[in-house]
C-alpha cells in the first residue's frame, strides 16, 4: 500500500512554545506503523503523519490533534 500524508499547521505568536511541548509528546510515543515529523519557524509549528495503515495515520492524528488543543488550551490561561 502507498504511504499517506497528513499534515497539521498550527498558527501562533508562541510557536516555539507549542514545537517544544508536542515534540516531546511526538518523540515519546510509541508508533510504531507511522512517521511523524515535526518543523517550526516563527508563528507556524507543522506536523507532517505519514503511514501506510489508514487506522495507524488516524490514531496518530488524533493524538496529535489532542496534545495541539491541550497545549493550546493551556497557553490561553
Amino acid at each position: 500500500m502507498q504511504a499517506m500524508h497528513l499534515t497539521i499547521d498550527v498558527r501562533t505568536p508562541q510557536a516555539a512554545i507549542v514545537r517544544e511541548a508536542i515534540e516531546t509528546e511526538i518523540t515519546s510515543a510509541p508508533h510504531q506503523k507511522t512517521e511523524t515529523t515535526l518543523s517550526a519557524d516563527e508563528n507556524t509549528v507543522t506536523v507532517t503523519i505519514s503511514s501506510g495503515d489508514i487506522r495507524a495515520l488516524r490514531g496518530t492524528f488524533n493524538s496529535c490533534m489532542n496534545w495541539l488543543m491541550t497545549i493550546l488550551d493551556s497557553l490561553s490561561l
